[in-house]
């Protein structure tokens, strides 16, 4: 039987346990890394290689291994059509590397059927919760499985730019997360009842979906995603004191139940995490 608390602390400790499950798998995650670094192995198909940063840290820039022998397989990718070549010597490779081809990875890709993995969790995850109101077990079992797969992918993220910046993007988003939960849940305005305050943010989220969709068909400047990605992480920021002021209202009206909680530590959830990758892709620098 559960215990009676109020619906703020159901939620937080819903909330704080799933991305304490993500910061988990990830920290794991690096830090097998950072051992198959040092051992000169590899960890999810990925080799390492080091760089010291501009503050003279350790920076993990993972690659994918390739054959050392030849004859080598070289590949160029055009949309969807791949096509190859094979190179009998240095010679050749270096030839076909000018024509933009690249090597073929001899590596098992562990990232792609994670990712789908995810992709199916986070979407039983919205349907479980949103639309089809399941059993609260159904739904925390489908809400943890999401923060388990997405662990390793926030990782292979901060490796990408450099997991050092990836830390203080963490710092970043605890503290803003605790700046708009102070001021959403304190009462200060009703965010969650104006509703222009609530069509701007879902027209601006539309926006950046749509600005998201296109990257993936044309060509952007580094300076424009970036911005897209401040703007982002300001929309989301905005988005968080909604919710936590939506938290507040449903504690006055008395909707205190773990199946409420779970609904909206899954909202925060969200916020949190797109708030997280959004500040990750401002601070990159690919």
């Amino acid at each position: 039987m559960f215990l009676e608390t109020s619906l703020l602390f159901k939620t937080i400790i819903i909330l704080s346990a799933q991305l304490g499950i993500v910061i988990a798998v990830c920290f794991y995650c690096l830090y097998r890394a950072r051992i198959a670094y040092e051992t000169n192995t590899s960890f999810l198909g990925l080799c390492f290689r080091g760089a010291l940063n501009m503050q003279g840290k350790l920076d993990l820039i993972p690659y994918k291994k390739i054959k050392d022998t030849f004859p080598k397989t070289m590949i160029y990718m055009v949309g969807e059509d791949k096509y190859t070549e094979i190179a009998n010597n240095q010679d050749e490779v270096i030839e076909w590397l000018k024509k933009g081809y690249s090597h073929e990875s001899i590596a098992t890709d562990y990232l792609w059927p994670i990712m789908i993995f995810w992709f199916i969790c986070l979407f039983g995850t919205t349907g479980a919760i949103s639309f089809f109101n399941l059993n609260i077990w159904i739904e925390a079992i489908f809400f943890t499985a999401t923060s388990i797969s997405f662990g390793p992918l926030l990782a292979y993220i901060m490796l990408e730019m450099d997991e050092n910046d990836g830390f203080t993007a963490l710092k970043i988003v605890l503290a803003v997360t605790l700046m708009t939960g102070f001021i959403g849940y304190g009462d200060f305005y009703s965010f969650s009842e104006n509703s222009l305050f609530g069509y701007i943010l879902l027209i601006s989220l539309f926006g950046l979906i749509v600005f998201n969709f296109a990257r993936l068909f044309m060509e952007i400047s580094r300076p424009k995603v970036r911005v897209s990605a401040i703007f982002g992480a300001v929309l989301f920021s905005l988005f968080l004191l909604y919710d936590f002021d939506y938290l507040e209202k449903q504690s006055e009206l008395g909707n205190n139940t773990w199946s409420n909680a779970v609904d909206i530590a899954f909202i925060l959830y969200l916020d949190i995490i797109n708030l997280l990758l959004e500040i990750l892709e401002a601070m990159g620098n690919s």
